[in-house]
């Protein structure tokens, strides 16, 4: 293969396309001689003269000229095909809306499992509780807590195991449990910001004794149970949501009461989601992570 010095055509493209030999060297980042030195070894190489030089200005010969239509693209393609060698693979990204609270207690001790079978996906959480708009605010997955009605949106169950309390053992009196749910009446309550589960779980388990509106309100879910494990009071909470407490023994289940409940946590999302690849392998994911927690708490 017979090449010219590359680096003279180099020069040579940049004083063409400026026909300007102070520009080219400016664009390359060296000296106005060094550019002119680039250009008279060209020449040399080739026998041919490429520019006319003038104290004015610097013009191409018609030799130069057609050299310059034909190497200017041979150019490009080298600077194109040496960024696409040289460039980093954009990162999938996943964008999912959830609140701290179940972020913190179901989905991040999980993420590690999908990291390590997706490495090239990056899921970013957008905790909240607010309503998000998925189809204005870039989301591409959000976890909701609630009816499952979500009009417009494909909505798919994920959490809706039983609701049951649980407390510190250091709560209890040696370490016993606590013999029916009327035992609650001496214990302080925790509630997340909704405070509709403590009144629900005591009519369904006819506990009309206790006051469920007693006790303080957390922002999230996550403070409730934290105070649980502080030994605070009885908080409640599916055991999905708490295994790691549970197996850690930082929390019992005091009495085994618990009750089903309407509502649950719902994966939700617009369905041209789905057009892209790797939104359906988490799509996948973490439904089956859903499953495998509904076979192993769904007993009474």
């Amino acid at each position: 293969m017979n090449l010219p010095p590359l680096y003279a055509v180099l020069c040579f493209s940049a004083v063409g396309r400026k026909l300007s030999v102070k520009g080219a060297a400016e664009e390359l980042h060296v000296s106005p001689a060094a550019v002119s030195q680039q250009i008279a070894k060209l020449e040399t190489a080739l026998g041919i003269q490429l520019l006319i030089r003038s104290t004015r200005r610097v013009e191409l010969t018609e030799a130069g000229k057609m050299y310059l239509r034909e190497v200017e693209p041979a150019l490009r393609r080298i600077a194109e095909a040496t960024q696409r060698l040289t460039r980093k693979p954009e990162r999938l990204t996943i964008t999912v809306s959830c609140t701290v609270g179940f972020a913190m207690q179901w989905l991040l001790p999980r993420l590690p499992h999908f990291e390590a079978l997706e490495p090239d996906i990056d899921v970013r959480l957008n905790t909240t509780n607010r309503l998000v708009n998925l189809r204005t605010e870039e989301i591409d997955f959000a976890i909701r807590h609630g009816s499952g009605m979500y009009p417009g949106l494909e909505v798919e169950r994920l959490i809706n195991d039983r609701l049951h309390p649980v407390c510190s053992p250091a709560l209890l009196p040696d370490g016993s449990r606590l013999s029916s749910p009327i035992d609650l009446a001496g214990f302080q309550l925790l509630h997340d910001e909704h405070r509709r589960d403590w009144a629900m779980w005591l009519r369904a388990v006819g506990a009309y004794n206790v006051d469920s509106d007693r006790g303080p309100i957390f922002v999230e879910s996550k403070g409730a149970i934290d105070a649980a494990v502080a030994g605070q009071g009885i908080a409640l909470a599916r055991r999905s949501m708490v295994q790691d407490e549970l197996s850690s023994r930082k929390l019992v289940i005091p009495f085994h009461t618990a009750i089903d409940t309407p509502v649950a946590y719902y994966l939700v999302y617009d369905g041209t989601v789905l057009l892209r690849k790797h939104h359906e392998r988490f799509r996948k994911w973490i439904i089956a992570q859903a499953d495998a927690d509904r076979r192993e708490f769904s007993s009474p």
